[in-house]
């Protein structure tokens, strides 16, 4: 972990007062860290309007693709509190992602603007920002309005037409294979092969297996490492797997 303010403080504090300058500043700079909650120069960035939160901008596109073809459902929903999960996010960050879903809904405009600053500052996440938008457009297996403003998107990052066609195609599979019944002992036996676990493991040992796999296959480890587009969707396709995975086990076992 990196306290961005923290370090600055130091420095600073050096530069002005020597070692009491240093510890001054350090004291300081840690106390704004942990009051803005910065722990990274990229949070510095993005607090000072520097650079998009990716999240924000995901749950902005999430809520305007939801409400795309008219009715934001319960399945709508539900997805984008899976993601919330997948992005490991905490209580205020829920909050603030909601709240930028159903802006979403509503600010067509916003949304665009903020998709093309993602796209701009952060070309290295437009991929994995039209995979969430996917798989929130295929939520109920059909595409209306919602893949027309993907491929706009699409067609704005710099995707050609056999990528943008390959990205659609990859997740209508994807959706059919969700559809169909998973209750078969051979589909049980792949999902707790996926998370490392026994079918017959108890519900502690899948859901830590679960938040492991989570942490390992994590698309945010990624970031910052010169990871092709194609690595980060590859990354987001694994933890939809494992999110598919645990979802079978949960129902099989009762997990709550």
């Amino acid at each position: 972990m990196l306290w961005p303010l923290t370090l600055g403080g130091i420095a600073l504090g050096a530069v002005v007062a020597g070692v009491s300058g240093a510890i001054l500043g350090g004291i300081l700079g840690h106390a704004l860290d942990r009051h803005w909650q910065l722990r990274r120069w990229s949070d510095l960035l993005q607090r000072l309007g520097l650079r998009p939160d990716f999240e924000q901008v995901l749950f902005l596109c999430l809520g305007r693709i939801a409400k795309a073809d008219g009715q934001v459902t319960q399945q709508h929903l539900q997805l984008a509190r899976e993601l919330m999960q997948q992005y490991r996010l905490d209580e205020s960050q829920r909050l603030a992602a909601m709240r930028a879903f159903n802006q979403g809904k509503q600010q067509a405009r916003r949304v665009e603007r903020a998709v093309e600053r993602l796209f701009r500052q952060q070309p290295a996440r437009s991929a994995e920002l039209l995979d969430g938008g996917w798989r929130m457009a295929l939520i109920h297996g059909r595409v209306g309005r919602a893949g027309l403003l993907l491929d706009d998107w699409a067609q704005r990052a710099g995707l050609g037409k056999a990528e943008q066609q390959r990205l659609r195609q990859r997740h209508q599979r994807r959706q059919t294979g969700a559809a169909a019944p998973a209750r078969t002992t051979g589909s049980l036996q792949q999902a707790a092969r996926l998370l490392g676990v026994e079918l017959d493991s108890s519900p502690e040992q899948i859901k830590r297996a679960y938040r492991r796999q989570l942490s390992r296959h994590h698309p945010d480890k990624l970031i910052g490492t010169g990871a092709s587009e194609a690595k980060l969707a590859e990354a987001s396709e694994r933890v939809h797997q494992i999110q598919q995975a645990y979802e079978r086990l949960r129902r099989y076992h009762g997990i709550r």
